[in-house]
């Protein structure tokens, strides 16, 4: 299994925008910050043009995902807004053929489904993050920075058990797959369809209220998507509230959790909140079941 690489101070970086539009501004930033931290930022002159949805229209932003992925100069590709038009990619993407060297591929939310692509097809480990500056806390910012120079042997984190098999104490070693729950069920009878056998499965989703996270999940059980899943991960669920100001979301990942015949752990600070530490997806990871939960992935 692949470990993801590591940026030393004076790589090349690509930013590419695979998804909707950000603005000119925050692309700026995204150059300042990692300038700041000693990397040349790589940018296609026309990464944003006019087209319905997204960013740019299909053969633009494919073209920019394709030289990202194949040029020899750069360490890493890194998106630059989320949104949606990550998946109308993957046709393409899949006649591409896997490149040569492998890249820190980093992203989350709508690169879930180019994530899942990578990772599935290719054995490609990528890393679970966004670098918005502003959007999200000085201290996920840092802990992103520190994953991409591997300043840090491991990355560990705390949670809670949710069901009766979480709390048994045990541990689990395998690889963590997953993303964002509306793109995972959007990959259902696709060639990137989540494949959780074998893995522990993380799940995170935002601006969802909770009968929808419910027929999400529904639809996954119904469809056996989590079939030979050693275990779900899940992150934050936020901005889900119901229009009297309450949320549902809470209750409904109990009783998913309930239902399920294997852990299921919840750990807060990743995802789409403030708070948002990065993840690598696709290397081996270790979780300590009991009543305390501990997640440790080495770098």
């Amino acid at each position: 299994m692949q470990q993801l690489p590591r940026l030393s101070i004076g790589d090349k970086v690509e930013l590419i925008a695979p998804a909707s539009r950000c603005s000119d501004k925050e692309l700026a930033d995204l150059q300042e910050l990692l300038n700041s931290w000693g990397l040349e930022c790589v940018v296609a002159p026309d990464i944003f043009g006019d087209d319905l949805l997204c960013a740019n229209n299909d053969a633009n932003r494919f073209e920019h995902l394709k030289n990202a992925l194949q040029n020899k100069e750069t360490k890493a590709v890194i998106w630059a807004s989320g949104g949606y038009g990550c998946m109308r990619l993957i046709p393409q993407l899949s006649s591409l053929g896997k490149p040569k060297e492998l890249k820190m591929f980093v992203g989350m939310s709508d690169v879930t489904a180019l994530q899942l692509f990578m990772n599935q097809e290719w054995g490609w480990p990528v890393l679970h993050a966004a670098l918005w500056p502003g959007k999200f806390s000085p201290e996920s910012t840092e802990a992103v920075k520190s994953f991409l120079f591997g300043a840090k042997p491991e990355v560990q984190f705390n949670g809670v058990p949710l069901n009766k098999e979480a709390r048994k104490a045990g541990l689990i070693k395998a690889p963590i797959t997953g993303g964002n729950l509306r793109m995972i069920q959007s990959g259902i009878g696709t060639n990137w369809q989540l494949n959780a056998k074998g893995k522990m499965v993380f799940l995170e989703e935002t601006g969802e209220r909770g009968f929808r996270i419910d027929r999400m999940f529904e639809q996954l059980k119904q469809a056996n998507i989590l079939a030979g899943a050693k275990a779900i991960i899940l992150g934050d669920f936020i901005n889900g509230n119901e229009p009297n100001g309450t949320s549902l979301i809470q209750p409904v990942l109990i009783r998913f959790a309930e239902q399920l015949e294997i852990p299921v752990v919840q750990i807060n600070g990743i995802g789409h909140d403030f708070t948002n530490m990065p993840l690598p997806l696709g290397t081996q990871a270790s979780l300590q079941l009991g009543n305390s939960i501990q997640l440790n992935l080495p770098r």
